[in-house]
């Protein structure tokens, strides 16, 4: 039986390999094996078009992630410290054959994009605690899980879970730390790998410029709501005396938004909830200093530039369209050179751990060298002793001296 830490090979090696189902597969994709569940090449020509789209797609969005996956038993119950690349890697197989969500992730995205996904996600403990779950994807939990404040944000308990949640990335130089974070003994942390780096790990958004992203577009969002009031709602604006974008927060208008239905219409009414949720989080993130994992940052642009295309103001849309490109660019870039540095990391780490393996035979050697000759040292002086011994007796052969044996 497979196990998530069970090491894998890259592809399935059994001769019944054939015989698998090609129809589960796509062109130039991969398709499992039933019997071990690994992946097996498939035989027909990729589609160079679509083979560069799926090289240059972004991360999936978080909330089909955790949907997917929020009822694997491995991901429950496991952090991002005791699953590594491999053993992910192959609960995902494990899990595509029994769910079907999993299977149509992986065939959109790749399983490569799904373990740096899932990565971010366990780093949060979306799928072991139900309040960071809440926090992350507020629209799937009922009104009576979430209780929320009249100013529309969360209860205190879910504020200093929050703080709990990023105290590892509190401060804008990280490396004033150890690897493993404050306290930690050093030699408790002597391998390099990847798997034993918290703190300097890139899972979360820098807090600097996750700062100052989310205010701008707090701000970006609060002018273009203010805008469309002014073209919409003029005569609730006078009532409310709401005479300048900065008199209302972006949460209000969200709340106002759900209470009017006023961008409700037949496309979007089963997915403008989430719609909401996600531009109300850009706030969230702003007042309370949250963290937030790299491949959220995606989303929540994402979720900026469509709600701004449900306003219809074109200023602010196409101020943050290319904002939306050039980072999904950036951040597509680092996660390629994080992927780089720890891949060299890796041989590095395997090299020092080689060279500490020959050394400690050498010591070894060298402490079984110090007491063979030391014993040998010792064998001569008794030796030479008793020889010496052996010859005063023969010299006073009347008195009684004892045989040297």
């Amino acid at each position: 039986m497979m196990t998530p830490n069970s090491p894998i090979t890259e592809s399935c090696q059994c001769p019944k390999a054939k015989e698998v189902d090609e129809r589960e597969g796509e062109v130039g994709t991969s398709v499992i094996c039933r019997d071990c569940l690994l992946e097996v090449a498939t035989t027909q020509k990729p589609n160079v078009a679509e083979q560069t789209a799926v090289e240059q797609a972004v991360l999936p969005n978080g909330r089909a992630i955790y949907i997917a996956f929020k009822d694997s038993p491995w991901f429950s119950k496991a952090s991002g410290e005791c699953l590594n690349d491999y053993s992910i890697k192959t609960a995902i197989l494990i899990w595509r054959k029994k769910n079907p969500s999993v299977r149509h992730l992986v065939r959109e995205y790749g399983i490569a994009a799904l373990v740096t996904s899932l990565k971010g996600l366990l780093d949060e403990e979306i799928f072991s605690s139900t309040d960071a779950a809440r926090r992350r994807f507020l629209d799937l939990f009922s009104e009576e899980e979430v209780p929320r404040s009249e100013a529309g944000h969360g209860t205190m308990a879910e504020l200093q879970s929050a703080k709990q949640g990023q105290a590892d990335d509190g401060k804008c130089n990280p490396s004033d730390n150890t690897a493993d974070g404050p306290g930690i003994n050093r030699r408790q942390s002597t391998r390099l790998s990847r798997h034993h780096q918290k703190s300097d790990d890139l899972t979360f958004l820098p807090i600097r410029p996750r700062q100052r992203l989310m205010s701008q577009l707090q701000l970006i969002l609060e002018h273009a709501c203010f805008s469309f009031g002014q073209r919409e709602m003029q005569k609730e604006l006078d009532d409310w005396d709401w005479s300048c974008a900065e008199a209302v927060q972006l949460d209000t208008w969200i709340d106002l938004f759900k209470q009017n239905k006023t961008l409700e219409n037949e496309e979007n009414a089963g997915s403008l909830s989430n719609l909401f949720s996600s531009v109300a989080r850009i706030q969230d993130i702003a007042t309370h200093r949250l963290s937030v994992a790299v491949v959220e940052v995606n989303e929540l642009l994402s979720s900026a530039e469509e709600f701004l295309q449900l306003l219809n103001i074109p200023i602010y849309r196409d101020a943050v369209k290319p904002l939306r490109q050039h980072i999904e660019e950036v951040l597509l870039t680092a996660n390629r050179n994080v992927a780089s540095v720890y891949k060299e990391v890796d041989r590095k780490s395997g090299e020092i751990e080689a060279q500490r393996e020959r050394l400690k035979r050498q010591e070894e050697e060298v402490e079984w060298y110090r007491k063979e000759n030391l014993n040998n040292i010792r064998d001569s002086i008794e030796h030479d002793i008793f020889a010496a011994m052996a010859k005063a007796k023969e010299s006073l052969p009347d008195i009684g001296l004892a045989d040297i044996r």
